[in-house]
């Protein structure tokens, strides 16, 4: 999936220790390793695991009280952006334990069913660490720093460093932690430099939601409209911070934050003065298409972020839409939902799986299919292709036909997670 590797007729990798030995054509590698066991997937193709580089596991009971992969038609969605918020800070606060695990269990289960190997997750709740332990996908969890009804930031913090320094494991091949304080116009200036010192000391990465709606930018340009009006009576807020007069991506640059390794999960609202400070300090940029278009966010700015070199992984949010949390429909979306040009269904496809890794500081493990590299991978359904119609005729048909049903084949270092 990298510097312009074509697509290997009749490929294998050679896996060992749950590590990628080597790649090429099968019969070169049978003739390398003669010894080994070999596992044949007909008419598929091998491919990087995807990555979902931005979920919310911990709200999926919140949006699918009743959700199976066979039912999606009780999902209760969202009206608009900043009821959406409000819901999450009133459910986080209230919801009980058991409805909590029980959804977070369901999401695992639909991101390996769809082909996800790795995913970056923001949650409130403790026991997420434990539950994507126990199933096998590799991923980075950011404890979330979120100031809500009734109770201080200032806690919230603290109970996130202890997560942080609980789970902070170098010996924990799969889950690795990070930090999320969820949003800038969510927490104080001082506490968001905190978290981005500590974060910048501890070597760990931070995710935040950030130039995500048109709400936030009139929010910190004048300290008006629905973020608000609506968000922070909501949650028992009397005094609006001033007004800042600038983008939510300069504010934290001019604070400082950008000094941690971050990645902002939106990047839909950005100013020409944006691109430059992104691509300066290294940050990454995490896209959710299908909640972007759920919430009238607008179009994603990917021909600009990409021609500064700011990475660009694919998200799929928290679990609303017709089926939830299909990184294949989050990819499709990206061809079509972007300022023009669009990206390209291999690029889509980069975004899923090389791009994600780069958004979790993962891609050194994972992202490609290469010698060294971790062994996530998966087959899925190849699509009717020959050499002659061209690799971009391969990946558009690819894109356009894959459905989970289509995943026969779901493996995270070597270890099989589905197989059908």
């Amino acid at each position: 999936m990298t510097n312009g590797c074509p697509v290997i007729e009749g490929g294998a990798i050679a896996v060992e220790l749950g590590k990628i030995h080597a790649t090429g054509e099968l019969d070169g590698l049978k003739q390398k390793y003669p010894d080994a066991q070999v596992k044949e997937f007909p008419g598929c193709v091998l491919m990087p695991g995807i990555v979902s580089a931005h979920t919310h596991l911990d709200l999926v009971a919140l949006y699918n009280p009743a959700y199976t992969s066979e039912d999606s038609s009780l999902i209760d969605e969202p009206t608009d952006f900043t009821s959406m918020l409000v819901d999450q800070i009133e459910y986080k606060h209230d919801a009980k334990p058991e409805h909590v695990i029980e959804g977070i269990q369901r999401g695992i289960n639909r991101l390996i069913e769809t082909g996800v190997t790795c995913v970056g997750d923001m949650t409130h709740f403790e026991g997420s660490f434990k539950l994507l332990r126990e199933t096998g996908l590799r991923a980075a969890v950011y404890p979330e720093v979120l100031a809500g009804r009734g109770e201080a930031a200032q806690q919230k913090f603290e109970v996130a460093l202890a997560l942080i320094e609980k789970y902070t494991d170098a010996t924990h091949d799969r889950v690795r932690v990070g930090i999320g304080p969820y949003a800038p116009y969510l927490l104080s200036r001082n506490l968001l430099k905190i978290i981005s010192q500590h974060a910048r000391d501890a070597s760990i990465p931070v995710a935040i939601h950030a130039a995500e709606s048109f709400a936030e930018m009139e929010f910190f340009f004048d300290s008006q409209g629905p973020i608000a009006n609506d968000v922070w009576p909501a949650l028992g807020w009397s005094e609006l911070p001033p007004a800042q007069r600038k983008t939510p991506v300069a504010y934290l640059a001019d604070i400082g934050f950008f000094e941690a390794p971050t990645t902002i999960v939106g990047g839909l609202q950005l100013a020409a003065k944006d691109y430059p400070l992104l691509a300066r300090h290294l940050v990454r940029v995490v896209w959710c298409p299908s909640m972007n278009r759920l919430m009238k966010h607008g179009k994603f700015p990917y021909a600009k972020l990409s021609e500064h070199g700011i990475p660009i992984g694919l998200g799929t949010e928290s679990c609303i839409g017709r089926m939830g949390f299909n990184m294949w429909e989050e990819i499709r979306l990206a061809t079509t939902d972007a300022t023009a040009p669009c990206p390209t269904a291999m690029e889509a496809i980069k975004m899923g799986t090389i791009g994600g890794a780069r958004a979790l500081g993962l891609d050194h493990l994972i992202g490609t299919l290469e010698e060294g590299k971790k062994a996530d991978f998966i087959a899925v359904n190849a699509p009717n292709w020959s050499r002659g119609d061209g690799e971009q005729i391969f990946y558009e048909r690819l894109v356009a036909a894959t459905e989970p049903q289509h995943v026969h084949h779901v493996a995270v270092g070597g270890s099989i997670l589905k197989s059908t």
